[in-house]
């Protein structure tokens, strides 16, 4: 079976600015949240994370992919996220066990992380989170079988469809069908930047889709969609900072709750509650997230990263 052939695609700037950009808010929000009244909003973070997701899958695809490479593609993903995933979990257990008191590992909760089961099943979350890995991986296997039918004619206003649907249909726990309009952004502009549909269009469906996702998910959900759409769509250079934060933005958001966190709530307990003592908190928190994140990309997810693109599409 021969290798088909992939156009070489230019790595696109912006999206290190939103994965930076969403990884920081959402460790900032967990770490200072409670500090820091601003930080509170970190959390819109994931939903920039999943109109990035919309766009940046669809663009990892070759062009000519086919319903027969699906299993490649979900065993590419599988190969780039589960590990890290996995390890993330082990270090929660090792953390929880080290940490709480009469901590007992629940292996039928572990069970349920790996097959992103937790909320259907009414299963508490080691990190807070992972509810959104579940959604993601759902949406790899959404993309897997439907990718072939966007980049049709009617692709387009399949996606209006769905995400209509989504707002008359909701499925209880961490579902892709919930905030499948905030992903439909991502995939319509891929739609509109790769396979040359029309501006006047894709404006129609996209202010449309983005008025299915005001009623799924909610008003500060979709603006952070947006804010991440506006980012894909400025002219930004490179910029060193956002590169290495984009480049652990994985790690720093799998492993910032277990390991800062912990920390923060450590050293509250042992430093005088004032708040320039709450500074040196949450400073010490997300400096050592960052440090163990950066530590974290360089051992576990950059193997993976590399042992994904060993694994290439075949015809």
């Amino acid at each position: 079976m021969a290798a088909i052939s992939i156009k070489q695609k230019p790595h696109i700037q912006q999206v290190d600015y939103i994965r930076a950009i969403a990884s920081l808010a959402v460790a900032l929000f967990h770490l200072g949240g409670k500090t820091l009244p601003v930080l509170n909003y970190g959390w819109l973070g994931v939903y920039m994370f999943f109109l990035l997701s919309g766009f940046i899958i669809c663009w990892a695809i070759p062009e000519n992919y086919t319903w027969r490479l699906s299993g490649r593609f979900v065993l590419k993903r599988i190969i780039r996220i589960e590990p890290p995933y996995i390890i993330s979990i082990c270090i929660a257990i090792i953390v929880n066990f080290l940490w709480v008191q009469h901590y007992k590992p629940d292996w039928i909760n572990a069970l349920c992380h790996l097959a992103y089961l937790n909320s259907f099943l009414g299963q508490p979350y080691l990190s807070p989170v992972y509810w959104t890995l579940g959604i993601e991986f759902q949406f790899y296997l959404f993309v897997a079988l439907c990718f072939p039918l966007f980049t049709r004619n009617w692709g387009q206003w399949l996606l209006l469809v769905l995400s209509v649907l989504a707002v008359f249909i909701k499925v209880p726990g961490a579902s892709l069908v919930n905030s499948f309009p905030v992903f439909a952004l991502g995939v319509l502009y891929y739609l509109y930047l790769v396979k040359g549909k029309s501006l006047k269009g894709t404006l129609i469906l996209g202010v449309l889709i983005a008025v299915c996702s005001y009623y799924a998910v909610g008003i500060p959900q979709t603006l952070a969609a947006l804010f991440s759409l506006g980012l894909l769509l400025l002219p930004l250079k490179k910029h060193p900072f956002i590169s290495f934060f984009s480049r652990i933005s994985f790690s720093l958001y799998l492993t910032h709750d277990m390991i800062g966190s912990h920390l923060v709530v450590y050293l509250g307990t042992h430093l005088p509650k004032l708040l320039f003592f709450k500074g040196i908190e949450f400073l010490t928190g997300i400096g050592v997230s960052i440090l163990f994140a950066w530590l974290f990309y360089r051992l576990i997810e950059m193997p993976c990263l590399k042992l994904s693109k060993r694994i290439v599409y075949k015809a």
